[in-house]
């Protein structure tokens, strides 16, 4: 046989079993047993030894059996048994097992108990995927099969750390974990997802890291079940199942991990209730009272020293062929030290006294497995009978890190499958009509993510849902070229096929025949043998359990916002073990400072600076966003809409951006038509606009516009000739719509619809003046022009199209009051000069006002983040969700100086930092040469730095109510709140 090694810096190679088996103990020399490394660091100490035989001196026979018994304490949910009381007080026994309750009154009850004990208890617990899985309000951190999908092993080091915490915290000593049963059965009614997968080296490794985590935090881990439960098709707690393996494939299969995790350290091993006819002839005769396996193979030929443990003694798969009492009787006699559960407390230290009083020989077997017992309770800390504190214990067991640690196991571990012609991430949402069929849940968040990115129509069905509805369903998604189905609501266990029912497999099959079908699974693997021609889906995504983090994540995967990282632990549906396919990021997402080692203290003096921006006056409000290497790991909102402050700010509220405007339309617009030829930067804008050839204008190129180095005058008062005394021109405006006058400016302002020719007419017969910087707005009128011109579309238009609805941006737009809610736009001036009102979803420029609210230089309305993505499409060189925009090198000239020489710091459109660093100027001082953004007149701000990988946007209504109030500039507060960005993300 051999075996495929691919761990840590291993080259793939297929090597025998016996060198590979050599190879994987290697990769781990460097802990060499975490147990001995640990938990054995003082095993020879005189004070453990005087301790452990001072005990046992003490304990009458009685007692001495009362040792090896571990009771339950509770069935699951259930009142504690009082009977352990008396256990306890009667027979001194060893430990408790805790099942489903919640903290406090298991921590009161473990205090409780101990203070009977003549003898300090050892507590247990079965915590495969964390305390969680026992106790209410904990962490619960994915299923052990999740685990063998993620590829990210140290994780699982840390989950045992953290594991160990949470068991410390509570007072327990034991966790009965990992389970190490190599799953071959997709059938296997109890191991299934508990299992890291079906090849036992993987298990192995998974299982190894995980157990040095808990035994390097003080925890004694378990490695379960021996010999191998993994390829049964009956559970053992309701009979005897047959494991019908040969010899020779019990060591190539079931007994690697645990040879491995012995070899490792493993502090103890559960033994199973198998019928293993391989290794016991007596078909009956369950592994777990097997003398030939517990003693013959476990303790004398694969050479395990530490504390072994029976499966519960109650359960139907030991006891269906014994009496009462037999059972722990056979288990002792088999060689197990702690007897788990006996179903009879009484009987069982009867019958092993008997046993004892028959045959004198067994005191010794007696003496050991008490002996190795009271060790390990001096080795984990229950000799010291500590009394557990409740308070603040819910807080304790929840830590932020505990519950982020589960989340990103879970994340690393969403397999993709299946990805014809790569449709995920998709790329195009635009060209797309989806639709998205939830089965089981409503209201999840894999929906809720991709709409809140797209539109789609949502649909939902139950797993009971009948013919009818499904019919409708189908009605209604006929003209949908995407259906991306969410398959939810399901179990762990294999039996009634995951909770999946016949007719949801039904139509799902009969879908992906008419329609292109992303299918998620958020069920076990082994859910994909349900579907027998997978191969007609356009992707498949598995994500193993129906946690609401996990729907939320893969809903990112699939629009790009995250990578898929998992590789299938088990071979399933026509896919084979290990199959899995990667993708890379290629959206903003979220990171915690943290995360990103970014300095948290920093980021709160940001905080502060924003808060006293709004009490000294200088804005009533606004929105920062940063990001660093595409995640975004500031967001935050300060203050009100107004300075009444009855609406605060929230994240998706709209602002004008005014001259981000350049930057954000007009200037991605000019690159797509210098890309595609229809322009040439360095050619005069005559060219295009004919109108400006005879005139002195004729001869300006571009790039010089671009660049502000034309010559322009800086702005033309355009509005106050259309003004009387303190009153509108009525031949240039209405107070209503009107067929000659159908261009809105303001509310119940409407101007004629040839104005704009004049304003045209102005920019074109305006001076020009030397060549050399002076910031003007005049040429991005112009620019409004040649776009139009060589789009053949309006400009609101054409952005949208060809680039906010692309990016999949719902929130940045021209004309917002089309689109958006009033409530959601914060106001601009209480203009007193020329609309006499304040101005709320109409653009505060003038100029752009008269011109409809479109222009070059200023219209534009967004919240902080869609300002943020397009600042990231810039970032990565014109693409951005796995979908270019803008070729590289085009991004790379727009974004460079070009008249350095003439001392102008400016690119095509953005501005850039000073050629040399001075205070009070428009970027701070740590902003790179490479750098590039805008500033806006209403109070906003934007800049990409390449060489750091950090952008950064700050937007705010600092003209509201007055625009001649600018302590927002005087005070630098917008670029000295860009400094402390980059103070933070220095490496500390």
């Amino acid at each position: 046989m051999i075996y495929l090694i691919a761990k840590q810096n291993f080259k793939m190679t297929f090597l025998p079993r016996s060198i590979a088996i050599s190879l994987l103990f290697s990769l781990f020399i460097f802990s060499a047993s975490s147990l001995k490394a640990q938990l054995y660091k003082n095993m020879e100490t005189a004070s453990k030894q005087y301790w452990v035989d001072s005990v046992y001196k003490s304990l009458s026979m009685e007692e001495k059996i009362g040792q090896l018994i571990f009771v339950r304490a509770n069935y699951s949910g259930k009142k504690y048994i009082n009977e352990v009381d008396d256990y306890i007080e009667n027979y001194n026994i060893g430990g408790v097992v805790f099942f489903r309750s919640d903290p406090v009154s298991q921590v009161l009850k473990t205090n409780y108990w101990n203070s009977l004990a003549k003898t300090p208890l050892m507590v247990a617990m079965d915590a495969e995927w964390g305390i969680g899985m026992r106790l209410s309000n904990t962490v619960k951190y994915p299923l052990q099969m999740a685990l063998g999908a993620s590829q990210n092993e140290e994780q699982l080091y840390q989950m045992g750390i953290q594991i160990a915490e949470q068991c410390k915290r509570m007072g327990i000593h034991m966790n009965f974990a990992p389970v190490v049963d190599v799953n071959s059965n997709s059938d296997n009614p109890v191991i299934g997802m508990r299992s890291f997968g079906e090849n036992p080296e993987d298990v192995g490794f998974k299982a190894a890291k995980y157990m040095h985590g808990m035994q390097d935090g003080g925890i004694i881990a378990c490695a379960k079940h021996f010999p191998g439960h993994g390829d049964t098709e009956t559970d053992s707690h309701l009979t005897l199942p047959l494991v019908k393996a040969k010899k020779r494939d019990l060591r190539n299969m079931e007994l690697v991990p645990f040879e491995f995790l012995i070899e490792e350290g493993v502090a103890s091993i559960m033994t199973a209730h198998l019928s293993v006819p391989a290794l016991d002839r007596n078909k009956k005769r369950p592994s777990s009272l097997s003398y030939a396996i517990v003693s013959k193979l476990l303790k004398n030929k694969m050479e395990f020293e530490g504390l072994i443990i029976t499966d519960g003694l109650d359960m139907k798969g030991v006891t269906k062929y014994y009496k009462k009492g037999e059972v722990a009787r056979e288990a002792f006699e088999a060689g197990n030290d702690i007897l788990l559960i006996p179903d009879d407390v009484d009987a069982s230290i009867k019958s092993i006294r008997d046993l004892i009083d028959r045959k004198p020989e067994y005191m010794q077997r007696l003496e050991e497995s008490c002996k190795k017992i009271l060790t390990y309770k001096y080795l984990s800390g229950a000799s010291l009978r500590q009394d557990i504190d409740t308070t603040n214990l819910i807080s304790d067991l929840n830590k932020d890190e505990y519950w982020k640690l589960s989340e990103d196991l879970g994340h690393s571990s969403i397999t993709l499958l299946q990805n014809k012609n790569e449709i995920i991430p998709i790329s195009y949402p635009d060209t797309l009509k989806a639709s998205v069929i939830v089965i089981g849940y409503e209201n999840t968040e894999f929906e809720k993510v991709i709409s809140d990115f797209m539109d789609v129509d949502i649909h939902y069905l139950s797993h009971k849902s009948d013919i009818s509805e499904k019919q409708k369903i189908v009605s209604e998604i006929s003209d949908a070229n995407l259906v991306i189905v969410a398959l939810t609501n399901t179990k762990i266990s294999a039996s009634n096929k995951f909770g999946i029912s016949d007719s949801d497999i039904q139509f799902i099959n009969n879908l992906s025949l008419k329609k292109k079908t992303i299918l998620s699974i958020f069920a076990s693997p082994y859910a994909l043998n349900f579907f027998p021609n997978l191969k007609n889906f356009e992707a498949v995504t598995v994500s193993y359990q129906d946690k609401s983090y996990l729907m939320k994540r893969t809903s990112e995967i699939i629009l790009g916002m995250a990578a898929a990282k998992g590789h299938l632990p088990v071979s399933a549906g026509g896919f084979n073990v290990g199959d899995g396919i990667e993708t890379t990021k290629t959206r903003l997402t979220y990171a915690s400072p943290k995360e990103l080692n970014i300095n948290e203290d920093i980021l709160n003096k940001i905080d502060s600076v924003a808060v006293n921006a709004i009490e000294i006056g200088a804005t009533p409000g606004c929105q920062i966003l940063a990001i660093k290497d595409g995640y975004i790991f500031y967001d935050k909102c300060f203050g009100f809409h107004t300075y009444d402050k009855k609406k605060k700010v929230k994240h998706d509220d709209i602002y004008d951006l005014a001259s981000l405007t350049k930057i954000l339309a007009t200037v991605p617009s000019l690159m797509k038509l210098y890309q595609d030829t229809i322009i040439d930067i360095k050619s005069p804008i005559s060219n295009y606009l004919l109108y400006l050839k005879k005139t002195n204008k004729n001869d300006i190129r571009i790039d010089e516009i671009l660049s502000h180095q034309a010559g322009l005058e800086s702005w033309i008062p355009y509005y106050k000739e259309t003004l009387n005394i303190e009153a509108w021109d009525t031949s240039v405006y209405r107070s209503k719509i009107e067929e000659k006058y159908p261009i809105r400016v303001a509310d119940a302002m409407y101007i004629n619809q040839y104005y704009g020719n004049r304003i045209y007419e102005e920019i074109a017969k305006s001076p020009l003046t030397q060549k050399k910087y002076q910031y003007s707005d005049l040429g991005f009128y112009l620019f409004r022009q040649l776009i139009e011109l060589g789009t053949n579309s309006k400009l609101n238009n054409y952005v949208l199209n060809e680039f906010y609805i692309p990016l999949g941006l719902k929130n940045i737009r021209y004309k917002p009051l089309d689109f958006f809610n009033k409530d959601r736009i914060c106001p601009t001036e209480n203009d007193k000069e020329f609309r006499f009102q304040t101005l709320h979803g109409d653009v505060h420029d003038q100029g752009a006002a008269m011109l409809g609210g479109v222009s070059g230089h200023a219209g534009l309305f967004s919240n902080a983040y869609d300002v943020g993505v397009i600042m990231q499409m810039f970032l990565n060189g014109g693409s951005y969700g796995g979908r270019r925009y803008i070729n590289p090198e085009i991004v790379e000239e727009f974004t460079s100086a070009h008249f350095v020489n003439n001392e102008n710091r400016r690119g095509l459109g953005f501005d850039k930092p000073l050629l040399e660093y001075e205070d009070h100027g428009p970027n701070c001082k740590s902003a790179s040469p490479k750098s590039f953004g805008h500033s806006g007149f209403t109070g906003t701000y934007a800049w990409a730095d390449p060489e750091n990988d950090l952008i950064y946007v700050f937007i705010s209504n600092r003209v509201y109510p007055d625009m001649y109030n600018n302590k927002l500039g005087e005070l630098d507060i917008r670029t000295n709140i860009h400094q402390l960005f980059y103070d933070a993300c220095v490496k500390k």
